[in-house]
């Protein structure tokens, strides 16, 4: 589907759940997401529904056949504004190569200049500090930070624990590569 100098990026497909599932069970990996894979069916259950509507893009390393990592990219609602909503997740092992850079930045330009998008946004906990400077590499800005907005889950007690949130975006106007 897209290509890079490194990477070849690609609609998820069913093959591909184990090597997905390596590195999303972990739990330092998945600290900072809302998701909690502590069984492979947990996981094929969300698993199946991106790949149904096509939101799963995996990532590999042009003549490698393992999955390194993925790339989501869906609209928000309402779907009017034709906003699309950026995420990602890599394979410790293949984390600071620069690879989640370089294919989030063609997933954006894939997003602008294939799907029409009108902006292109993504969020994070500003303590995961490795996924917001991907956003500001690849050239999304700043828009907001707000406190404690995103739950994360609950604690033992069943309480919900919510985290702070730094959001990036960029208009197409202002998209550039």
């Amino acid at each position: 589907m897209l290509i890079t100098k490194r990477l070849d990026i690609r609609f998820a497909v069913e093959s591909d759940v184990d090597d997905i599932y390596e590195y999303v069970s972990d739990e330092e990996v998945m600290k900072y997401e809302r998701e909690d894979y502590p069984t492979k069916d947990s996981f094929e259950k969300v698993f199946t529904y991106l790949r149904k509507h096509d939101l799963l893009y995996t990532v590999r390393l042009i003549d490698d056949p393992k999955v390194i990592g993925h790339v989501f990219l869906g609209k928000t609602n309402p779907a009017v504004n034709n906003e699309y909503n950026l995420g990602y997740i890599f394979n410790p092992l293949y984390q600071g190569k620069g690879y989640c850079t370089e294919s989030c930045r063609a997933l954006v330009d894939y997003g602008f200049k294939a799907l029409h998008a009108n902006r292109i946004k993504a969020a994070c906990n500003p303590e995961n500090i490795p996924s917001w400077k991907v956003m500001e590499k690849i050239g999304l800005k700043k828009e907001g930070y707000f406190e404690k907005r995103f739950f994360i889950r609950n604690d033992e007690q069943g309480n919900p624990i919510y985290t702070d949130e730094v959001v990036y975006g960029i208009h197409t106007s202002k998209w550039d590569i």
